[in-house]
């Protein structure tokens, strides 16, 4: 093999890792919490500009590992780590499923809570199992 087909190899693994981790970064820091602040519309995406800025370095960084090592066991485990911190994040930013907010009604001001954790679990879970 020539020293211009494995730089180039070696340049299509590094941009296949790039994409994967813009692809989790999308899907647990763009998408998730999207979806569950239009289904609950009381739902407080915290905003933490440097959380997402080491999202999305944690996310670039495992995905070119885990497509360098492709062909080695510890790939999988990367894999799994993405996922999990991906997970963590965005249960992160939506507070653990827990919605707080006050309305006044008449001159009275309600504060309500309301734990959506479970529905919260089951997305996190499936986007778990569903995407690569």
């Amino acid at each position: 093999m020539s020293e211009k087909t494995s730089v180039k190899k070696v340049v299509s693994t590094i941009v296949i890792g790039v994409l994967t981790g813009i692809f989790y970064y999308f899907i647990y820091i763009v998408l998730l919490p999207t979806v569950f602040s239009r289904i609950f519309p009381g739902t407080e995406i915290l905003e933490v500009p440097i959380l997402w800025l080491l999202a999305f370095a944690l996310f670039t960084g495992l995905g070119i590992a885990n497509s360098l090592l492709r062909e080695h066991p510890v790939s999988l485990p990367l894999k799994l780590l993405s996922k999990i911190l991906g997970a963590l994040i965005v249960l992160t930013l939506l507070n653990f499923g827990v919605i707080r907010g006050e309305v006044v009604m008449e001159g009275t001001v309600i504060e309500y809570s309301l734990d959506i954790s479970l529905p919260l679990y089951a997305i996190i879970l499936f986007s778990m199992l569903m995407f690569p």
